[in-house]
C-alpha cells in the first residue's frame, strides 16, 4: 500500500452505486481511480463523462483488448460489478464480471455485489492450506483503512477430518485428536497474525464446517458486507457463487 491505481470496470451498463462505492474505497486506500468501459454504447459513454469528469477513461469492444491493457497497466486493484444469481443459477452461469477475469492475469481483485452502496463491515477469511503473510497483511490494511468493522475467520472442518481419523482410531481418540488439531490450526493462525498485524490489534472468529459453506453463511446471517479470500484458495468459485454479496479476492 497505497494502492494508487485502481481500476473501475463496467461491463455493457454502468453500474452508479458501484461507481461511487469504489471511488470512496480507492480514496480511503489510495488516489487514483481510472474507468475502463467495455461494449457500452457511445451515447452512453458521453452521459457517463459528463456526470463523473475529472476521471480518466479507458474504451474497449472486446474483453481481449481491455485484458490487454490491464496487463500492460497493472493496477492494484480492479473492480467489477458482480451480477446477482443465486447460488444453485450461479453453479451453471458465470457473471459477466467472472467470464471477464477468465485469461486475465492476476491482480487484487473486488467484485461489488450489484446492489451494493456501502462497505461498513470486512470479513476475512483464512484458508489454513494457502494463506501467507502477504495474503493478511494487504487484506488487513485494506481492511482497516475502510472500516474498524472487520474480523478474521477461520472453519475447521471437523467432520471432513473426523471422517478420516475414525478409519484407524476410536471415536473417543478421534475426539481428542481432533481438539488438538483444532488448538494447533489455531495457535499457527495466531502465531502469523501476531506477527503480521501485532499481536491485540485483531479478532479472530473459529467456527465449524465445510468453509465454502458456513464462511458465507456466518457473513450472511451477521450482515457483514464484504468477504476477503485469497487467489490460491481452493474452490474459490464456490466460495464467490455462496458469498451472495461483494468478494475480494487478494493476491497470497
Amino acid at each position: 500500500m497505497p494502492l494508487k491505481k485502481n481500476v473501475f470496470i463496467q461491463i455493457e451498463k454502468f453500474n452508479w452505486k458501484n461507481f461511487a462505492l469504489a471511488n470512496e474505497i480507492s480514496k480511503k486506500v489510495g488516489n487514483g481511480l481510472y474507468i475502463l468501459l467495455i461494449n457500452i454504447q457511445e451515447e452512453d459513454r458521453a452521459y457517463i463523462e459528463e456526470r463523473i469528469s475529472g476521471f480518466q477513461f479507458q474504451y474497449f469492444e472486446s474483453y481481449d483488448e481491455a485484458r490487454a491493457f490491464l496487463n500492460e497497466f497493472n493496477p492494484d486493484i480492479i473492480f467489477l460489478t458482480q451480477q446477482k444469481l443465486n447460488p444453485f443459477e450461479h453453479i451453471f452461469r458465470l457473471t459477466d464480471a467472472e467470464k471477464f477475469l477468465k485469461g486475465l492475469n492476476e491482480f487484487n481483485t473486488v467484485l461489488l455485489w450489484e446492489d451494493s452502496e456501502k462497505i461498513e463491515s470486512i470479513l476475512i477469511n483464512i484458508d489454513l492450506e494457502t494463506f501467507t503473510e502477504n495474503f493478511l497483511d494487504l487484506s488487513y490494511k485494506f481492511a482497516s483503512r475502510i472500516t474498524d468493522n472487520f474480523k478474521f475467520i477461520y472453519s475447521f472442518y471437523e467432520s471432513f477430518y473426523e471422517y478420516r481419523l475414525m478409519k484407524t482410531h476410536t471415536s473417543d481418540e478421534a475426539k481428542q485428536l481432533l481438539n488438538e488439531m483444532l488448538e494447533e490450526h489455531t495457535n499457527k493462525i495466531k502465531s502469523l497474525l501476531n506477527k503480521v498485524v501485532g499481536e491485540d490489534r485483531y479478532t479472530l472468529e473459529i467456527i465449524k464446517g465445510d468453509p465454502k459453506k458456513e464462511v458465507p453463511y456466518y457473513l450472511r446471517k451477521n450482515g457483514y458486507d464484504m468477504l476477503i479470500i485469497n487467489k490460491s484458495i481452493e474452490d474459490k468459485e464456490s466460495y464467490i457463487e455462496n458469498t451472495e454479496n461483494s468478494v475480494g479476492i487478494f493476491l497470497d
